[in-house]
């Protein structure tokens, strides 16, 4: 009986130490840059924002961090959007390779430049081209196990419905 303890007791403080190990999620230690690509759809197109982000470990369930995005569009003519935003990812479930998270976020959109559909500028078109944006991502999913690892992410806001990407943490 007491062998089977034992084992019992190796058997879990070895899965603990394998998990901690795993992910390393102490506060701040966890930074990463990250690339993504989301297609948005427009009025009668289908356009893509590119974002850059930056995340920041603050427990091992939230990461904090902000993005900076572009968007080119064509109505008539060339229209160019800038986003800043701010983000904080809730960490549902982590393993070794396999990460399960949701986003939240919200900022600012400038739209410049350009014609719209109707023939207004797009200032009028689209009833002031400077807005409050945000960002709601219930479920992501991240995979990799190095400095290296793809994300995939399911919601609606300034980065449409999908969003995939690339990160590397450090």
């Amino acid at each position: 009986m007491r062998r089977i303890t034992r084992l019992a007791i190796v058997i879990t403080l070895t899965g603990l130490l394998d998990q901690a190990k795993a992910q390393d999620l102490k506060p701040g230690r966890l930074n990463s840059f990250r690339l993504s690509e989301s297609f948005v759809r427009g009025n009668s197109n289908l356009s893509r924002i590119t974002v850059l982000g930056y995340r920041y470990q603050l427990s091992p369930e939230v990461r904090i961090g902000a993005d900076l995005g572009y968007q080119g569009r064509t109505y008539i003519d060339r229209v160019n959007e800038f986003t800043a935003a701010a983000s904080t990812d809730f960490i549902y479930s982590h393993g070794r390779t396999v990460e399960l998270y949701g986003t939240v976020g919200a900022g600012y959109r400038i739209m410049t430049g350009g014609i719209g559909y109707s023939g207004r500028s797009i200032s009028e078109e689209f009833n002031g081209a400077n807005k409050f944006i945000y960002q709601i991502n219930p479920i992501g999913i991240r995979v990799g196990n190095g400095a290296i690892s793809g994300f995939a992410e399911l919601g609606w806001g300034y980065r449409g419905l999908m969003t995939i990407g690339v990160a590397y943490k450090f």
